[in-house]
Formats: structure tokens, C-alpha cells, sequence
């Protein structure tokens, strides 16, 4: 739909200056587009006064912060680890840097502050990669399954078997379950956030097991086992952009 007119202008917010494109475009409704280069749109029918805008733009401000916050962070993480010492990475919630040492023996350790990545040569990032996968697939195994024995205790009620863990990467989604097979499959990224946001994703999955589906007595029950959940779930999807 071609624009009647077109400008750039700018408003005050609690979140601070928020510069936008605004159009006016033969539509019925003030439209909202937050682009993935974190410019922000805004369409209007003709009639619709500017001060109504900007208004709009204002009590969108909380949003339109996130999803540019969003965009940025996604743009970030196209940037592929290099495993070099100095580099940040993220585990449970907390901040670790790495650290690469010369060592005739190969292996990964963490301090809780860094995480060291012994290898031979340290100018072969191949095998610097390959050590610190296998060490992250074994911290992953080791977490997770902790937390889902933990979680399990709490269907006890429902007989519900203890199923197989499965971890591989998710472009989409946290976890997903396959209650018949009984099988939970983790996204490995969850790695990455605080443990009571991983205890939300398998609270959520064991819950499939009772209701496979999202209907109100699925999250009548998910609330009731994890009162917080939404507030987990709000913590990891700030905290991880998938």
C-alpha cells in the first residue's frame, strides 16, 4: 500500500527517546513494525491527529524497547565463539570467561569464574572447539538431569515413569516431550540460564505427561506445581535469544 506521506520524528519516554518513521497510509488502525535493524515504524490512517501517535508510541515504549533489545542481542550472537582466552560465555546465569592454556594433557575445568580449556596446541581452534562441546554436553547431561530428577519427585501423584533425557540444539524452542515415548528433549542453550528457569522448561514438559496440550487444566496444573513460572519465563527469555 503506497504511503500518503511519510516523516521521521521523536518522543520522550520512560525508556528514553524513541525516533520513529511514521506514514500515513489508507488503513483503519494506528499499525506498530519494529524492523530487525531496530528501526521503528509506525502507519496511521489519515485522519488520525499526531499528538494520538505519538501517544501510541509512548505506551508501546516498554515493547518497542524489548524487541529492539531483542534484535540486538540476535545480532550478537551471529558472531560465532572463537573459544580464546578473554572471550565471555554464559552458564547458569552467570557470566565465565575463557581461558586458554598450553597443555601436553586436553581437558576443560571451570572455577566458577573461568573456564579453562587445556589443549596441545592452542592455535587449533577446531580442537579447542571440540573440547569445550564435549565439556558443555557433559555439563548439560549432568544439570539437567539433575534438575529432572528433582522435578520428578514432585509428580510422584501421577506414577508418571522417569523418561529419557535427550538434549540437542533448538532453533525454536526450550524443550519438548513426547509423553508416549516418554522422552524430554532440552534445548542445550538452556545451559546458559539460571537453574530456576530450566526447572520452569521441565516442570512445563512433565506436564505434558498429565495434559498433553496447552488448555486451561495444563497451566492450572503448571501453576500449581511452579507458582513463579511465569516470572521464569519471563527471566529466560530475556536472558537467552534463541
Amino acid at each position: 500500500m503506497k504511503a500518503i506521506s511519510t516523516e521521521v520524528r521523536q518522543v520522550e519516554t520512560d525508556c528514553g527517546t524513541i525516533v520513529f518513521t511514521f506514514e500515513r497510509k489508507k488503513i483503519k488502525n494506528i499499525n506498530l513494525r519494529i524492523r530487525q535493524d531496530g528501526s521503528v515504524y509506525v502507519s496511521a490512517p489519515p485522519r488520525v491527529p499526531v499528538k494520538a501517535v505519538e501517544s501510541f508510541v509512548v505506551s508501546k515504549s516498554d515493547y518497542i524497547r524489548n524487541a529492539v533489545l531483542h534484535f540486538s542481542q540476535r545480532e550478537v550472537k551471529k558472531a560465532e565463539l572463537q573459544y580464546i582466552s578473554g572471550e565471555n560465555i554464559t552458564l547458569l546465569g552467570r557470566s565465565m570467561q575463557i581461558k586458554v592454556e598450553e597443555d601436553c594433557r586436553e581437558f576443560v575445568d571451570c572455577d566458577g569464574t573461568y573456564v579453562y580449556i587445556h589443549v596441545k596446541r592452542p592455535d587449533d581452534y577446531n580442537r579447542r572447539k571440540k573440547l569445550f562441546d564435549l565439556w558443555l554436553d557433559g555439563q548439560c547431561m549432568t544439570v539437567f538431569d539433575e534438575i529432572m530428577h528433582e522435578v520428578h519427585k514432585k509428580f510422584a501423584p501421577y506414577n508418571i515413569a522417569f523418561p529419557q533425557l535427550k538434549i540437542r540444539r533448538m532453533t525454536s524452542r526450550w524443550g519438548s516431550c513426547q509423553p508416549f515415548k516418554s522422552v524430554i528433549t532440552l534445548n542445550k542453550r538452556l545451559i546458559e540460564a539460571p537453574e530456576n528457569c530450566i526447572e520452569y522448561v521441565v516442570f512445563h514438559e512433565f506436564c505434558h505427561f498429565i495434559h498433553p496440550n496447552h488448555s486451561r487444566q495444563f497451566y492450572s496444573l503448571l501453576q500449581s506445581m511452579l507458582p513463579d513460572w511465569k516470572e521464569c519465563k519471563r527471566i529466560l527469555e530475556e536472558s537467552i535469544v534463541l
